[in-house]
Parts: C-alpha cells; sequence; structure tokens
C-alpha cells in the first residue's frame, strides 16, 4: 500500500512539472498590464497571441511572426526571454549529435533560440517518448548550448 501512495505522489508531481512547462491558457485580461504593454511594444501589432501563465509572475506569450516563426516572450521579474522555435528540418546536427551522445533514446520536444540580456542560446527539451497507445514524455531534460553548438548545461527534472 505504501508503495502505490509513494507512487502516486512520484506520478503527480512529474505531471506538475511537465504543466508548468506548457503552461495554462489565460487571457490578456489575466496578464499583468506591463507584460502586455510590453509585449505590444516588442511584436509590433501581432492579434492572435497564446498568453500562457506558468508561474507565479511569469507569463508566456505564444504567436507566429511576421516571417511565419513560432516565436514566445517569456515575461519575468528577472527580465523577458526571447525564443524563436527551430523546425525540425533546421536543427543544428551537432547538437542532435551530442543529445544522442549523452542520452542515447532521447528525442527532440522542442528545440528554440533563446535570447536573455543579449545572450543568444539553443535550448533543447528533450525526453524519451513512453506507452502504448498515448506517447507521453518521460525523463525531461532542459539541455543548454552555444550557438555554435558547444554544450553548456542541463537540468533534469
Amino acid at each position: 500500500m505504501k508503495k502505490i501512495f509513494v507512487f502516486a505522489i512520484v506520478a503527480l508531481l512529474s505531471q506538475s512539472v511537465l504543466f508548468a512547462q506548457s503552461g495554462k491558457k489565460v487571457s490578456d485580461k489575466d496578464v499583468p498590464e506591463r507584460y502586455v504593454k510590453d509585449f505590444e511594444r516588442l511584436s509590433n501589432g501581432v492579434k492572435n497571441v497564446d498568453w500562457r501563465f506558468i508561474d507565479t509572475l511569469v507569463y508566456d506569450a505564444n504567436f507566429v511572426n511576421e516571417n511565419g516563426t513560432k516565436t514566445a516572450y517569456r515575461f519575468s521579474p528577472k527580465g523577458t526571454e526571447t525564443r524563436w522555435y527551430v523546425e525540425e528540418k533546421y536543427y543544428p546536427h551537432t547538437i542532435i549529435n551530442d543529445i544522442q551522445a549523452r542520452h542515447p533514446g532521447y528525442k527532440v520536444k522542442e528545440l528554440y533560440t533563446l535570447m536573455l540580456k543579449n545572450k543568444v542560446t539553443y535550448q533543447v527539451l528533450v525526453g524519451q517518448r513512453k506507452g502504448l497507445f498515448t506517447k507521453k514524455w518521460k525523463h525531461m531534460r532542459i539541455m543548454n548550448y552555444e550557438t555554435d553548438g558547444k554544450f553548456i548545461d542541463e537540468i533534469e527534472f
């Protein structure tokens, strides 16, 4: 009985970590006004915005920019991150090869160029796809790379 209880708690905690990455969809009226104004200043009139509540005072604004690239701004008290999502066919081979060498069997869930405080890096969300009927992501990690493909660090969650 104790093992089942521990397993249930671990399962709930892992689901909350994955939920925190994608966040809860919210209206722009639920977003702090300063973030909405910053978004309007940065985005040059983009209308179709998917606002997500990530954590206390952390919100993502996801949209497609004028070039057709999926883009996101993450607003937090620490500053604003800009993310440009990379299509799979354009993934840098050095990064993909490094991921496979470090974690065989892991797949890329998303890869984006990240700009924070005028520093540009690649950030890659990787994990294993498990499940018989529905493929769920497990053993998730965020891996950080320099723009030349040099590995920086990784965070397991």
